[in-house]
C-alpha cells in the first residue's frame, strides 16, 4: 500500500496534467474563498471528487493498470493506497486553498477539511468500479441536477448534498457521506477484481 501512496502521489507531483491540476484548483479556491465559503467548500468538494476520479481511471484508460497491478498484485491494498493518496492531496488542497476562509468561517474550513478525504475515497471508489471518468461526470451529474437538486432540493441524505451539509456544520451530514463512501469502498473491493486486459 505504501508504494502504491508514494507511486500515485509522485504521479500527481510529476506529470503536468496533475501538477497543473491541483495548482489551478487551489488558486481557484483562493479566489472564491475570499468571496464565500460555501462556494469556496463546493469547489473544492466537486474538485475533489473529479480529481481523484481522473487520476484512478487514468490507469485504466491509459492500460498502466497492469503495471499498477503486478506492481501490488493485493488490489484491495492499491484501492487504500490509491484513496490514501487522493485523500492526502485533497486536503492538501482544501486546507492551502481555504486560508482565506479560517478566518472569517472557522467552522466550515474544519468541517470541510474532515469532508474532502472522504469525498476523495469516494472518488476512487466509484473510478475503480466504473473505470471510465467521462461515463462517471455525465452519470453524476445528472443525479445532482435531477436526483439531488430538483427531487431532493440538496437536503436528502444522498451523496453531494450529505457533503454540503457537512461543509455546512452538521455532522449527520458528514455520516451520511461516510456511508455512502463506505458502501462505494465496499463495492469496489468487490469488483477489484475484474479482468483488466479489456480495458
Amino acid at each position: 500500500m505504501t508504494a502504491v501512496l508514494r507511486g500515485e502521489l509522485h504521479r500527481l507531483a510529476t506529470i503536468r496534467s496533475g501538477r497543473v491540476s491541483v495548482l489551478v484548483l487551489t488558486g481557484l479556491g483562493l479566489f472564491l474563498g475570499a468571496f464565500d465559503e460555501a462556494s469556496w467548500a463546493l469547489l473544492v468538494g466537486l474538485s475533489t471528487f473529479a480529481l481523484s476520479v481522473v487520476g484512478t481511471s487514468q490507469h485504466f484508460q491509459h492500460r498502466t493498470v497492469v503495471l499498477l497491478y503486478l506492481g501490488q498484485p493485493h488490489r484491495l491494498r492499491t484501492l487504500a493506497g490509491q484513496a490514501l493518496a487522493y485523500a492526502l492531496t485533497a486536503l492538501a488542497v482544501a486546507a492551502l486553498s481555504g486560508v482565506v476562509v479560517v478566518a472569517g468561517a472557522a467552522d466550515t474550513y474544519l468541517a470541510t477539511l474532515v469532508a474532502v478525504p472522504v469525498m476523495a475515497a469516494f472518488g476512487v471508489a466509484n473510478a475503480t468500479v466504473v473505470r471510465r471518468p467521462t461515463w462517471l461526470f455525465l452519470g453524476w451529474a445528472g443525479w445532482l441536477v435531477f436526483v439531488e437538486g430538483l427531487v431532493g432540493k440538496l437536503r436528502a441524505p444522498l451523496p453531494f448534498s450529505a457533503f454540503l451539509d457537512g461543509t455546512a456544520g452538521e455532522r449527520a451530514g458528514l455520516l451520511v457521506l461516510a456511508g455512502w463512501t463506505a458502501l462505494a469502498l465496499v463495492v469496489a473491493g468487490l469488483t477489484a477484481g475484474r479482468d483488466v486486459t479489456g480495458e
